[in-house]
């Protein structure tokens, strides 16, 4: 599945109506603070969550798209949830 980034609001925090595939940086003061680099997202299954720093790094392309490793695996939080990388914007499951 081919993602989507999204936009901070105008108060800097990311909508919270993401759609499948879907990520997108929030620039709110308190967003960032001690949470450098945090990201949200939606999973191609719908299943959302934060790309946190301390489990992940995320490469900002110069295209917008991002690369995040190690892979996201959002099972351990509800079984069968999606598992696998976002790649250059591009979902890819395990």
């Amino acid at each position: 599945m081919i993602g989507r980034r999204v936009q901070p609001n105008a108060d800097g925090w990311i909508p919270n109506d993401l759609q499948p595939g879907d990520y997108g940086q929030s620039i709110h003061p308190r967003a960032i603070g001690t949470r450098v680099g945090w990201w949200q997202c939606c999973a191609p299954d719908g299943s959302q969550g934060s790309i946190s720093p301390d489990v992940h790094t995320v490469v900002e392309h110069e295209d917008g798209t991002i690369t995040v490793s190690p892979s996201l695996d959002f099972s351990k939080r509800r079984a069968g949830a999606w598992h696998g990388w976002l790649e250059r914007g591009v979902w890819r499951s395990v």
